[in-house]
């Protein structure tokens, strides 16, 4: 397995692991574009978003998890700056997620890490998450929802700590968490511990 820079022929897989890795909402902000008549599908209007619109959410932004047996994984990150371009689709279900990143300006957002169900339990998602550390330059932070044990327990391992939470408005019938969870982690990090300032 390698990480790679995403290229703009990935974009279908970034939108496919993008709505894995959100559990769905993905495709929940973009039934706009089908609802609008313009794509027949959400995933459609996906890939053409990540493929053609510069921003944050961009293929420009995303390290691509290979295997010998093709992509295995994604993620995508950017430096949350406060201005508007931070901001997703305008939509109700994303506004407890937009006041969190409000509480993390000033680090690189960790948005989206996802890996396909075949090639999980490998380490991959790990691997994602320590690469795009690797290429923040200040500190990081991440969010999930508060019922994801699995994907809390790696962040927490990696350094993050949980910094504030908002409610989780209902996307699917499905859904069992009530809360996401903002974390972030600092800057340096030596042996388990954050680096003193010098």
């Amino acid at each position: 397995m390698h990480i790679r820079p995403a290229t703009r022929a990935d974009s279908a897989d970034i939108a496919i692991l993008d709505d894995i890795a959100s559990s769905g909402l993905a495709s929940h902000v973009l039934e706009s574009g089908v609802r609008d008549g313009k794509y027949d599908r959400p995933l459609e209007f996906g890939r053409d978003g990540y493929a053609f619109i510069d921003g944050p959410y961009s293929w420009k932004n995303v390290l691509i998890a290979e295997t010998a047996d093709g992509i295995a994984g994604m993620s995508l990150s950017f430096e949350l700056t406060g201005g508007l371009g931070d901001s997703g689709l305008p939509d109700p279900v994303l506004e407890p997620l937009e006041g969190l990143k409000a509480q993390a300006v000033g680090t690189r957002l960790i948005d989206s890490v996802a890996v396909y169900t075949r090639f999980r339990g490998q380490g991959i998602g790990r691997a994602l998450v320590e690469a795009e550390l690797a290429r923040a330059t200040g500190p990081s932070s991440i969010m999930t929802d508060s019922a994801n044990a699995r994907a809390l327990s790696l962040y927490q391992s990696l350094g993050f700590e949980e910094q504030a939470r908002a409610p989780l408005v209902a996307f699917s019938p499905n859904q069992t968490a009530t809360q996401w969870v903002l974390l972030t982690r600092p800057a340096v990090y030596v042996c388990g511990a954050p680096a003193s300032a010098h």
